[in-house]
């Protein structure tokens, strides 16, 4: 069992992420505010602030980056300033004082979304997404390669596609992305892997609900983390509405 800080575990994907790791490893959450209905360690931190970072991560063996920008405002030059101030500089500040402070494995919350089109056969070796989300988590990458030099780290990106709460995800209908979609528990269990991998330097895997292969490539997921995604829609029976 290992100590881990989960740095903004209060947003969406701490909420399928944070049961599954507290099981299995002593977590403290590090966020502005406590996750809903968390028990556990909770400290006040801000990624703008390396100070309570470096003490949110003491004593810790790993540390998980899940904060992100805003999704207030989507679009705007506020909202554009925010995914860069938070998904790198709050990054950058945060491995900082994680390695200042003994920690040498993180676990990145990324998304496909740095690809403009992630289902392409064939992928560009980095992000190529024009957006200021998807560029903003472009170079949030290029962050966790350098600081993984500099400091000496291990590290992992996982670059989710759709992550839904299981009940959400069983619900969702659109026909673009349905099968391409994450259910949460599926999300949980590829960061409980990723902070177990037997893994060196710094690597990146897609992290897909599509269980086919058939639009999204989920080998390295299954090299690296022995991952692959296990929920299956629930099938309707004849006469009901699935």
């Amino acid at each position: 069992m290992a100590r881990v800080t989960v740095v903004g575990g209060a947003g969406d994907v701490g909420a399928l992420v944070l049961p599954l790791l507290s099981r299995y490893h002593t977590v403290r959450v590090a966020d502005l505010r406590p996750p809903s209905g968390w028990r556990g360690d909770y400290v006040r931190a801000d990624v703008a602030d390396p100070a309570a970072l470096r003490a949110a991560c003491e004593g810790s063996d790993a540390l998980v980056f899940l904060a992100m920008g805003t999704k207030r405002d989507w679009g705007t030059a506020g909202w554009a300033r925010n995914q860069f101030a938070v998904n790198v500089e709050g990054l950058y500040s945060t491995l900082r004082a994680a390695a200042e402070v003994g920690v040498r494995r993180f676990v990145h919350a990324s998304t496909a979304s740095i690809f403009a089109d992630y289902r392409a056969p064939l992928l560009p070796a980095t992000g190529d997404a024009v957006d200021a989300y998807g560029l903003s988590k472009t170079a949030a990458e290029l962050v966790c390669a350098a600081a993984t030099r500099e400091h000496d780290l291990t590290g992992i990106s996982l670059r989710l596609v759709g992550p839904l709460a299981d009940e959400a995800w069983q619900e969702y209908d659109d026909p673009h992305s349905r099968d391409v979609m994450t259910a949460g528990s599926d999300v949980a269990r590829a960061f409980l892997a990723a902070l177990d991998a037997p893994t060196t330097g710094y690597r990146t895997c897609m992290i897909s609900g599509d269980h086919t292969g058939e639009h999204i490539d989920l080998t390295d997921a299954a090299e690296l983390l022995d991952w692959r995604p296990l929920a299956r829609r629930e099938v309707a029976a004849p006469g009901e509405t699935a």
